[in-house]
């Protein structure tokens, strides 16, 4: 029941995440679901080099700093509203 929640936490989370496109978000999504790269490549008609591809880049923004000060903001104003 908890890494339910955990990964309704996180999925919400990465849906709201300003600097990533739709398709980032939907990749770490289902990535976090475990959905398999073959079937997200499916889905968006696409070969899993590149999906793999698509979710490096987007875990290469949410890891760097001026992201994570970002998400921080992003936070911060969330509370404070």
């Amino acid at each position: 029941m908890r890494a339910n929640r955990t990964l309704r936490y996180f999925t919400a989370h990465i849906r709201k995440l300003p600097h990533l496109t739709s398709k980032e978000k939907d990749v770490l999504a289902r990535r976090l679901r475990k959905v398999t790269l073959e079937k997200i490549g499916i889905l968006f008609d696409v070969t899993e080099g590149r999906i793999r591809q698509i979710e490096k880049v987007a875990i290469k923004k949410v890891r760097s700093k001026h992201f994570q000060q970002a998400l921080f903001e992003l936070k911060y104003r969330e509370k404070h509203h």
